[in-house]
């Protein structure tokens, strides 16, 4: 059964594809039209959208995958002794950031719930993910990061998106500004690394869940 984290990156991917088809014609489309000042400017912000679309997609898949590492927890109903080291510590920081005493008064099952109430992907997502930030996030919840450099770049990709995404969410520059220093085949490179990337980061959280690595050494999940 493929997840819903795996099938909702898809349908993204799918999403990003037909858009660089859009860029990709109106670039043709412009080149062939002798680059009129009005095709010209059409054809920068469709250039500069693409980090937007991506960085969607970016973001989406990773708390998508981080949600779907909570559900298949708190599914199997593991109690905060039988997390590895690095989760119960991160458990811990969520209760904290948390704490609300008339919601915890309610709390039944405490060894379970502490750590269903505790897990929150949203906190850890604010505009900011790159490779660093998943790099973090694997360290702490034990699934590996590692991924072909040579189609992925390891990433590396991931912190232009972030930016330039960022510098057109504030303000900080236009459109026209971002869609002038991409050209489309650039854009293109950029997306099939990243895409490529967050696939394997995807299938590596994939491999994890199988392997029920968010449990302490010795503890198997409930049948």
């Amino acid at each position: 059964m493929t997840r819903a984290f795996v099938e909702d990156f898809r349908r993204r991917r799918s999403q990003v594809r037909r858009y660089l088809s859009v860029v990709a014609k109106a670039d043709r489309e412009t080149k062939a039209g002798g680059g009129r000042p009005v095709d010209l400017t059409r054809l920068h912000v469709l250039r500069a959208g693409t980090f937007l679309i991506l960085y969607n997609l970016i973001e989406a898949s990773a708390r998508g995958a981080l949600d779907g590492v909570h559900d298949t927890m708190i599914g199997q109903r593991v109690g905060f002794a039988g997390l590895s080291p690095s989760l119960r510590r991160e458990v811990v920081k969520g209760f904290r950031r948390k704490k609300n005493p008339d919601d915890h008064v309610l709390l039944k099952d405490i060894p379970i719930d502490f750590v269903a109430m505790s897990l929150d992907a949203d906190h850890q997502f604010s505009g900011n993910v790159d490779a660093r930030l998943v790099r973090k996030i694997a360290g702490t919840y034990g699934f590996s990061h590692y991924t072909d450099e040579s189609r992925t770049r390891d990433g590396a990709d991931l912190l232009t998106i972030k930016d330039v995404r960022n510098d057109l969410a504030h303000g900080l520059k236009t459109y026209d500004e971002i869609g002038r220093n991409y050209s489309a085949r650039a854009l293109l490179e950029i997306s099939v690394r990243s895409l490529a990337y967050i696939e394997a980061i995807l299938e590596n959280v994939d491999d994890y869940l199988e392997a029920s690595g968010y449990l302490a050494v010795g503890q198997s999940p409930l049948p």
